[in-house]
């Protein structure tokens, strides 16, 4: 029976909180990266920041190592305003550490994974489910046991306390190297979610490089999604919902510093959009927004612009930029 309690959060996020060690320069590849510097990273985990920077209510449900990554992610979510009273630590294994080239498209990375696939189902997770409007997580976070069962539970339980759910697929064989167990549980993962944002890049790993981008988000659709928003880097995002309605929204002209987070980003916006009220184009267009302002900035943004401001921007913007679908 859906929780008649207050929603206290507006995004409860599931899965991996890491550290990102993010080059200084431009680099190609990690062969041709010198120094790092050091950010708390992981899809659900830069969600959950972004919420909160944009003025949301977001607590995160997480593993890390009990060692000083650990702490250093626990002290920055904090400082964030991101509750950490669902993130453990574990003596089992440190913290998990992504390193990555700094690039204007798609990075290099080299993931070393550790305590992140650690979430344990535990009874306050249900109390959290219930006072959230949103429960997030990621196919990273899928990825391994017993973070998988935790959550694939977990998202259960947020659909039967009326949640909105919503699903990164960011798969990538680096990091679920086995192919015919990933599909599977992204299917079954799917039968809760309603909102989902693939990238171009995604897509191509998931389906193969060859389909077009309205055929990916049909994927997506009959998977189960009901709103479905593919981020194409320089050509926009296209949205599709479960109703028919499909949208392309056009991009800004952003000078980009670094691409790394910039989904997150998107993210944010669009799960704080829907839950001011805004239909999905205009949420996905409030999301490219958002995700624009990341991609002018080396690593996380640390502050974003006041909500409201972005909402008033949006109204001028919108009908320039959001238009009926190409079929692409």
């Amino acid at each position: 029976m859906a929780s008649k309690q207050p929603r206290t959060l507006d995004v409860l996020a599931f899965g991996e909180a890491l550290i990102d060690l993010i080059s200084e320069q431009m680099a190609s590849s990690l062969a041709d990266a010198a120094r790092f510097d050091r950010f708390v990273g992981g899809e659900v985990t830069n969600v959950a920041l972004n919420v909160a920077r944009l003025g949301g209510r977001a607590a995160l449900v997480a593993c890390v190592g009990d060692d000083g990554f650990g702490r250093y992610i626990r002290q920055q979510l904090h400082l964030a305003g991101v509750g950490t009273d669902y993130v453990h630590a574990t003596p089992r294994s440190p913290t998990t550490l992504s390193i990555n080239a700094r690039q204007t498209m798609t990075p290099d990375f080299i993931i070393y994974r550790g305590a992140d696939a650690h979430i344990l189902p535990a009874k306050e997770h249900l109390e959290a489910i219930k006072a959230s409007r949103v429960v997030h997580t990621s196919a990273f976070a899928l990825s391994r046991e017993p973070a998988r069962t935790t959550i694939l539970q977990s998202l259960e339980l947020a659909r039967q306390n009326n949640c909105l759910i919503s699903l990164d697929p960011n798969y990538h064989p680096r990091i679920w190297p086995d192919a015919s167990d990933f599909q599977s549980v992204l299917t079954e993962a799917y039968q809760w979610v309603n909102v989902t944002k693939p990238s171009l890049d995604d897509c191509a790993r998931l389906f193969g490089p060859d389909l077009p981008p309205i055929a990916c988000t049909e994927r997506f659709l009959n998977w189960g999604a009901e709103i479905v928003a593919l981020t194409m880097g320089a050509q926009g995002v296209l949205l599709t919902t479960a109703d028919g309605d499909s949208f392309h929204i056009k991009p800004s002209h952003t000078t980009v510093a670094d691409v790394t987070g910039a989904g997150d980003a998107f993210w944010a916006g669009l799960l704080m959009a829907l839950l001011d009220g805004y239909p999905p184009h205009e949420a996905a267009c409030f999301g490219q927004m958002v995700a624009e302002t990341k991609v002018g900035t080396v690593g996380p943004v640390s502050q974003m612009p006041d909500r409201t401001t972005l909402y008033r921007r949006l109204q001028t913007v919108k009908h320039e930029s959001i238009s009926p679908a190409f079929e692409a």
